[in-house]
């Protein structure tokens, strides 16, 4: 869809010309059949009088008073009015497939025919002159859709016909012929200018109805496209040795935080990766972007179902590099491979935030990056430095997008990684043994109290990983803790 200028679209462009054509060819009919019918009725009765009356002046109403050649311009500008207009409204009922700019010629063609009549009456020295033509035209202005331009065609035709009319053949003066030109112009002036401002109102209405269904129709779309785009993201896991639970507000309809997450075995052990991916911007642009960069990822993980996360991450810094940092568009990204067996996580961060292990006890191990944002350098430059560390029963791993930590409240203070970090050293939520599975619903609680109720600034993702406890010690404890995120769907997405 191609722009001109503000909002104003080809769409919008076809729209208005298809109201103006259903306008324009009403007011056609309307004009034509009632000015054109007032017009019959005074011709037959002109000529009536002017054949049956033997009083000169009422011959005169029809042949003028002119002697002569002149004589007979009454009778042919009337015939010529009446002809037009009679073919007018002959077109407009039966032709119904005619473009705008026709009609449009069609209703100058009938003024302008207005204003010919008019001027072969004043040569022939009948009782009427150009008021006829201004009238005509003023009624015009206030019943066609026209432009200004369109309503000073006419005028810029029949006043220099006039005027020279005036000089040569009806041999007047010529400075009251340029008086009288000057004063019909002026006459005619109001009729434009109401033409213009009709036109200008017409434009706005139809904008303002143009923009209401776009905007239900951009919301029914946004809606939809919601829906694709959180399909992309992964059922949250509540069973099983690992485990984990996300919330998500987007700071639009949809936006650029991304979680991808897949179980998988390798030897025989149960493993799962997790990306968690953060695009620069926000709403259709960023989600775009995380569209394909989910194409991406699925593609590696079916090729390659043992890829590791600093390889991952590679890749992906690759993609952005070659594919979307030329559109300025970047993104941070963690990867994790979490072996439950073995007991330790594999992760490579380009950029992100620091993740957080919560031990079971309290204790905070955190997960600086690894390597740079994604896109900001070219793949020999790359080293995503993978790192791993241990993850034992009880734990939980928290990672998140600075939606968080940049959390602003009412009063312009931002939440940081400082109050980030003591909400998870706090006490953990009643029923569960280290708060598990209930870290992430935290997270997006604490941020949304922090503003204040206030909106969004940024897409906030926020996601738990957590080892199951064994043994009867935390049996009960566990079997709370699963009813409680099949009550609360631990994994649903906010907003």
């Amino acid at each position: 869809m191609t722009q001109s200028g503000g909002f104003e679209t080809t769409e919008f462009r076809r729209t208005f010309s298809i109201e103006t054509d259903r306008l324009l060819r009403r007011r056609l009919a309307w004009f034509a059949s009632i000015w054109g019918g007032i017009g019959i009725v005074g011709f037959v009765g002109i000529f009536a009088l002017s054949l049956l009356s033997d009083d000169a002046v009422f011959r005169s109403l029809f042949f003028g008073n002119a002697g002569g050649w002149r004589q007979v311009f009454p009778a042919v500008g009337l015939l010529a009015w009446l002809l037009v207009y009679g073919l007018a409204l002959f077109v407009v009922l039966v032709r119904r497939s005619l473009p705008t700019q026709f009609l449009v010629r069609l209703s100058l063609l009938m003024i302008t025919f207005d204003g010919v009549s008019a001027v072969c009456a004043r040569i022939g020295e009948v009782g009427y002159n150009l008021s006829y033509f201004w009238l005509a035209h003023f009624i015009a202005c206030m019943v066609f859709p026209w432009t200004v331009r369109q309503a000073l065609i006419p005028i810029a035709i029949i006043l220099p016909l006039s005027l020279l009319s005036k000089v040569t053949i009806e041999q007047g003066n010529v400075g009251s012929a340029i008086a009288l030109t000057l004063w019909v112009l002026l006459c005619m002036t109001p009729g434009v200018i109401n033409c213009g401002m009709r036109q200008s109102q017409r434009v706005q209405k139809a904008s303002n109805r143009f923009l209401h269904k776009r905007y239900g129709m951009l919301r029914q779309e946004l809606a939809y496209a919601r829906q694709v785009h959180e399909s992309l993201f992964p059922e949250p896991k509540p069973d099983g040795d690992l485990c984990f639970s996300y919330k998500y507000e987007p700071m639009r309809q949809i936006g650029g935080d991304y979680l991808y997450a897949k179980p998988c075995e390798q030897d025989g052990r149960e493993c799962i990766n997790i990306v968690l991916v953060d695009v620069t911007g926000h709403g259709i642009p960023a989600a775009l972007t995380v569209n394909r960069l989910h194409g991406e990822i699925d593609l590696r993980f079916a090729e390659q179902p043992d890829i590791g996360p600093g390889e991952l991450l590679r890749i992906l810094n690759r993609y952005i590099a070659l594919t979307l940092a030329k559109h300025s568009i970047f993104a941070t990204a963690v990867c994790f491979k979490i072996d439950a067996e073995r007991g330790e996580i594999r992760y490579a961060a380009g950029g992100h935030p620091p993740s957080f292990i919560r031990g079971i006890d309290g204790t905070l191990r955190e997960l600086d990056p690894t390597s740079f944002v994604l896109g900001a350098c070219q793949d020999h430059e790359f080293d995503p430095a993978e790192r791993t560390v241990e993850f034992h029963e009880g734990d939980s791993l928290i990672a998140y997008t600075d939606g968080a930590i940049e959390a602003k409240s009412p009063e312009g203070k931002m939440l940081r990684m400082d109050g980030l970090r003591r909400l998870l050293a706090s006490d953990p939520t009643p029923g569960f043994p280290g708060g598990l599975g209930s870290w992430s619903d935290r997270i997006l609680t604490e941020v949304t109290n922090f503003r204040g109720g206030l909106p969004p600034e940024d897409d906030t993702l926020a996601i738990e990983v957590y080892r199951a406890i064994r043994g009867d010690t935390f049996g009960a404890a566990r079997a709370v803790e699963k009813a409680d995120l099949a009550g609360t769907a631990g994994g649903e997405r906010r907003g």
